[in-house]
């Protein structure tokens, strides 16, 4: 059994939904459809400092990967399997999928790395000033400001693991990480105008 298989409910429930919209809408606009959907769901709490939104996306992400790679679901033939984004199945990555799918998806991938460069610049030009207690020691604050340095290219993370998903996850992960850098500026902007001049 496959461990994503604990989502097959949830798979049968959006499959149900889905399903019959595909038939009319391309499931690659369904999913930047759903990914927006899930993020602006999740808006309220961008405010709250962690990884909640990226644990509460985690469910949401399994959901639609497995939606798009599963070739029997609630006991019928997957029909998103066979929609396509110009030329490249849905379901196709980017070593195993001849041409035009290899440009379709290596473009997606240049996307999403530029989406990432973007965001790294972002992080880079609004780091908060580092302070640490008094009396840490001085590997202490060296390793935090190494932190604070390295900290905004783990954005650029989602490039290797985009290059090994599927065509819907990438729609899925270029959507949801413009969402985020867009999302911190319109936060940022809104903390500025409510400051105290």
């Amino acid at each position: 059994m496959h461990i994503l298989a604990l989502l097959d409910p949830f798979v049968d429930a959006l499959y149900a939904v889905v399903g019959p919209l595909a038939e009319h809408v391309p499931a690659a606009v369904l999913v930047v459809a759903l990914t927006l959907l899930t993020r602006l769901a999740l808006h309220p709490l961008m405010r709250r400092p962690g990884l909640l939104t990226i644990v509460a996306q985690a469910p949401v992400f399994a959901t639609i990967y497995r939606l798009f790679t599963s070739p029997v679901i609630a006991g019928q033939q997957n029909l998103l399997l066979d929609q396509s984004l110009l030329g490249a199945p849905m379901a196709g990555h980017l070593l195993g999928v001849g041409l035009p799918g290899v440009f379709v998806l290596g473009g997606l991938l240049a996307l999403i790395a530029l989406v990432g460069w973007l965001t790294v610049l972002d992080a880079r030009a609004h780091v908060p000033e580092l302070k640490l207690p008094d009396g840490q020691p001085p590997e202490v604050a060296a390793a935090a400001a190494l932190m604070q340095r390295v900290a905004p290219y783990l954005s650029l993370g989602s490039v290797l693991f985009a290059a090994l998903m599927p065509l819907a996850a990438m729609c899925y992960l270029l959507t949801s990480s413009a969402w985020s850098l867009l999302e911190r500026r319109h936060l940022r902007g809104l903390t500025a105008a409510a400051a105290p001049l």
